[in-house]
């Protein structure tokens, strides 16, 4: 610190140096202002003359610049620690301005240049601080080099924020480099860019990992969705064989001991392909490959369906169960219904199996309605087993069960719960459980499904009645009184303790079959519920009684009992009804309902034709879709069963072609399409679905599933005459007893033996021609008839060919036809050989 003898000194020697040199002179000195602190400033003194050219004296003034000097230092400190980091870190910063003389100066750079470019800052200037026209030369990677060029050229023309990566090579070698600029205009109509370069090399390789490891994880997905497309072949193959020997040789003459055995091994089968189906409708969503088909549905009817289906296990164990849906519920919700009836079938399967004694309550009730669509909740609840509080945090994991042995005692993946959870959040919905041990369990789901009409189908004939439901269950009374609401009529509820007073006057009088006394005292049409297992007694003849049975209520029947009781009968079965329908009335569907099947190969037309001869169903049968086509446009068929691959038109060329011409020609009756699919993976229901068609079956097809998908699809059109006079019951002719079955079989070979060969040699033609249509059609053909007599790798690989014909590596496909037509020659000679020993 100068002290203030030699601020004086350097004062009195600078106004020398003035005097004897003539000329101004400055300095900067340290003093000490008035109130003690230290200052810095400015000494500037001239000289003093007076008519001469000597001076006689000097004039000084001393300015303050301590202000000045701390943001000197100030910015001097904050530039040399800007260095110092720049050249610890892969980054540079720079300044670059552009003045009105139009010239890129470098105003500042720091940071390791040599590390990042392989350059120093002298490289990128010309002369002084004047920026080259492109200063990196040649360390740009070529491929970034134009669009690292057209992007500063950009930069310097407009303002704003600009980035780029790029490769440019730096000391150790290609680096990757992160670019920010940011633009800016001065006052002096200037351009100013900061920005910084820095190393993102590492970070691209992270990335790069990263990626990788997406990618393998996508492979080992596809890999294991293939896995598992392999091994459902594998095991739906020789399963399926199992499932449709067992069910024709049920029709065969057994005795009680063989019929039990028969339905063990059928019950066994059963548990396994439900298994199979959890796996792959779980690998399905875990690899999001499971999508959602939106389409109206009458939410009452998958009610009656879910609870029909499970009615026959519910009544094996003792069980009641009890059916509400609210009464303000929409006649048509658009959403997945066949995934809610997935749902519901399994929650309910659940039910079943984990309730030993007493009751399982379905309903649906409306919790919200903005007028374009429904908030709705789905319930499902027992009085089983119920679950301990702590063992029902991981129920919703893949292959969780509440107890160890569990899976020992009920059996059971552990997936249904899981994938539940993952349908209803597909849908946007919620699916909560509250269970208590040895008190039952309860599901709810919350889903909001669009309203698509919000009128039911109702009969005018029941609008504005009035109802009396007089019954001691409330459970019972409940549901009864909401379908009697949704249906038009007004409903009042009187328990059976108190009377009924005089001149009550109704419609309909529902009470319990024991209430024999009512009958007597009102003139009122009485309908008797009876709470025993499920029979449509409504519509026996000879019986002055009418009969609604409620275990389980169904929408269906309450309809028709309600017109039945009123005189008045809809021509409409649901799918259900059908299946208790005395024998007489089933038989009439069966012998009016007249099927079309298209289908090309001779052994497949032979097997369904058999099939649907055995269940009593009549049939055409057509060789393409083209013929099946003229056949419809003729009429007289209620249902339309369709391979998918066919010549002449295919299968879903059929079903669009049909759907545009009932469209055309405003048809109002709508033929169900069935397709006949061997693939029911890979997007091939999908196709099947947007094509036009209403379901499927899986081939190769069994009895049981193709007789629940006729009477299914075929209740909505049929319209049965109780005047005509009645056919014929099926006789035993139409059965099968061991030889048929035996006989059938060696046709089928034979068939297979003598049109095989030609379908080979067109795979040979479709390898000289590089068809891949007409070898995929060839495979189809033929592969589509194997699986009847043999699970050989053969038919796998041929489904993975067709694949690739239609999809992927064609060429690669092609390649590979003349190795595999010689695996089928084989195959061939095998069976061929086989035949001859038997």
């Amino acid at each position: 610190m100068t002290d203030g003898v030699s601020v004086e000194r350097k004062i009195h020697q600078l106004s020398m140096d003035v005097i004897c040199n003539s000329q101004t002179q400055h300095c900067e000195i340290d003093y000490k202002s008035l109130d003690g602190r230290q200052r810095n400033g400015l000494l500037i003194e001239s000289p003093v003359r007076l008519g001469g050219e000597s001076s006689i004296g000097s004039v000084g003034v001393l300015l303050d610049i301590t202000q000045y000097r701390e943001i000197e230092l100030s910015t001097l400190a904050t530039e040399r620690s800007l260095r110092e980091i720049t050249q610890r870190m892969p980054v540079v910063v720079f300044v670059v301005q552009r003045d009105s003389d139009r010239l890129s100066r470098l105003a500042f750079i720091a940071g390791n240049l040599g590390a990042l470019f392989g350059l120093s800052p002298t490289d990128l200037v010309e002369k002084s601080d004047i920026l080259r026209d492109w200063p990196f030369h040649d360390r740009i990677h070529t491929e970034d080099t134009t669009a690292l060029q057209h992007l500063i050229h950009r930069a310097s023309r407009h303002t704003g924020t600009t980035t780029f990566d790029f490769r440019a090579y730096g000391a150790e070698g290609l680096r990757w480099i992160h670019l920010v600029m940011v633009a800016r205009r001065l006052p002096n109509r200037g351009m100013q860019w900061v920005g910084y370069f820095i190393d993102t090399t590492s970070i691209n390789a992270h990335n790069e990992a990263l990626r990788s490891a997406r990618d393998a994880a996508e492979r080992a997905s596809k890999a294991k969705a293939s896995f598992l497309a392999m091994m459902s072949h594998e095991i739906r193959t020789p399963m399926n064989g199992v499932l449709g020997m067992i069910e024709l040789l049920e029709h065969t003459p057994v005795n009680t001991e063989q019929h039990e055995l028969l339905y063990a091994v059928k019950d066994s089968a059963s548990v396994l392909m439900q298994v199979l189906n959890d796996v792959l409708d779980f690998s399905k969503l875990e690899a999001g490959n499971l999508h959602l088909d939106s389409a109206p549905f009458d939410p009452r009817t998958l009610i009656d369906n879910v609870v029909g289906v499970m009615a026959n296990s519910l009544h094996k164990k003792g069980l009641r169960i009890e059916v509400n849906a609210d009464s303000v519920l929409a006649g048509r919700l658009l959403g997945d219904s066949v995934r809610i009836r997935q749902i519901l079938l399994n929650l309910l399967s659940n039910a079943i199996k984990f309730t030993e004694r007493g009751s399982i309550f379905v309903g649906i009730r409306v919790l919200g309605d903005d007028g374009q669509s429904q908030r709705v909740c789905l319930i499902v609840a027992d009085t089983g087993i119920g679950i301990a509080d702590d063992k029902q945090t991981n129920l919703f994991t893949p292959f969780s069960q509440a107890e160890s042995w569990t899976t020992r005692r009920y059996g059971g993946t552990g997936l249904g719960l899981s994938i539940c959870r993952h349908l209803v959040q597909l849908m946007g919905g919620t699916i909560e459980m509250n269970s208590s041990l040895g008190q039952g369990t309860t599901f709810t789901i919350e889903l909001r499904l669009p309203i698509a009409r919000r009128g039911i189908d109702r009969h005018p004939t029941l609008v504005n009645r009035h109802a009396i439901v007089r019954l001691s269950s409330i459970g019972i009374a409940g549901g009864l009184t909401a379908h009697l609401k949704a249906l038009g009529l007004t409903v009042e509820q009187i328990p059976p303790s108190q009377p009924l007073r005089s001149g009550i006057a109704a419609d309909l009088l529902f009470v319990a079959t024991s209430d024999k006394e009512i009958r007597t005292r009102t003139a009122t049409k009485v309908i008797e519920v009876d709470t025993q297992p499920y029979v449509f007694r409504g519509l026996q003849e000879g019986d002055d009684r009418i009969v609604l049975s409620v275990n389980p209520l169904k929408w269906q029947a309450v309809l028709r009992t309600c017109l039945l009781a009123l005189g008045r009968e809809s021509p409409h079965f649901d799918e259900e009804e059908q299946v208790v329908l005395a024998t007489r009335s089933d038989t009439i569907v069966r012998a009016r309902s007249r099927i079309l099947v298209a289908e090309d190969h001779p052994i497949s037309q032979s097997l369904i034709r058999r099939q649907l001869t055995l269940l009593g169903w009549s049939c055409d049968v057509v060789g393409d879709g083209k013929l099946a086509y003229d056949a419809l446009c003729h009429g007289g068929y209620g249902i339309l069963l369709t391979d998918c691959q066919m010549p002449q038109m295919s299968g879903y060329q059929l079903a669009s072609e049909w759907r545009g011409h009932e469209a055309k020609n405003a048809l109002q009756a709508r033929i169900p399409i069935i397709a006949m699919t061997a693939n029911v993976l890979d997007g091939e229901i999908e196709r099947c679905l947007a094509a036009g068609m209403d379901d499927y079956l899986s081939k190769p097809v069994q009895l049981q599933e193709l007789d629940r998908k006729l009477k299914a699809w075929m209740n909505g059109s049929l319209t049965i005459d109780r005047a005509s006079s009645e056919p014929s019951t099926p006789s035993q002719e139409n059965g099968s007893t061991s030889a048929d079955l035996q006989s059938l079989q060696a046709d089928m070979l034979k068939l297979l033996l003598q049109t095989g060969s030609s379908d080979i040699a067109k795979i040979d033609l479709a390898f000289i021609n590089a068809d891949a249509i007409q070898a995929m059609q060839a495979i189809h053909h033929l592969v589509g008839v194997l699986e009847l007599f043999t699970s050989d790798r053969v038919i796998e690989d041929g489904r993975s060919l067709m694949r690739d014909l239609v999809e992927s590596d064609k060429a690669g496909a092609l390649r590979k036809l003349p190795a595999y037509a010689k695996d089928l020659r084989q195959t061939l000679a095998k069976l061929e050989a086989r035949a001859v020993s038997v």
